[in-house]
């Protein structure tokens, strides 16, 4: 039996307006330079996604941290890899991260 090992991304709530995010969100696996968080399923990344898996939220005074599924963290080399985390600005619980 392989257990799954999650990985953590933390950022400020700064960057999702303030919104409350829910325990867990979606991940869109789009391309090798990007996956999508969103709190609720959204129609057009449900058709373009390579995949999608769920996340863990925990909120820790002012941040968030995701925990992503090992096989995400592995996929974009998150250990080894610089990225940048956005939020769209029509749904500020849509969270994208660039590679």
């Amino acid at each position: 039996m392989q257990r799954l090992v999650e990985t953590d991304i933390e950022f400020d709530e700064k960057v999702v307006a303030g919104e409350k995010l829910p325990e867990t969100m979606i991940v869109y696996v789009m391309d090798a330079e990007h996956f999508i968080l969103t709190a609720k399923p959204i129609e057009q990344l449900e058709e373009d996604a390579l995949t999608k898996m769920n996340a863990k939220v925990v909120s820790q005074q002012n941040k968030y941290m995701i925990k992503l599924p090992q096989k995400i963290h592995n996929f974009y080399h998150l250990d080894e890899n610089d990225y940048t985390i956005m939020a769209s600005n029509r749904d500020p619980t849509t969270i994208i991260i660039m590679i």
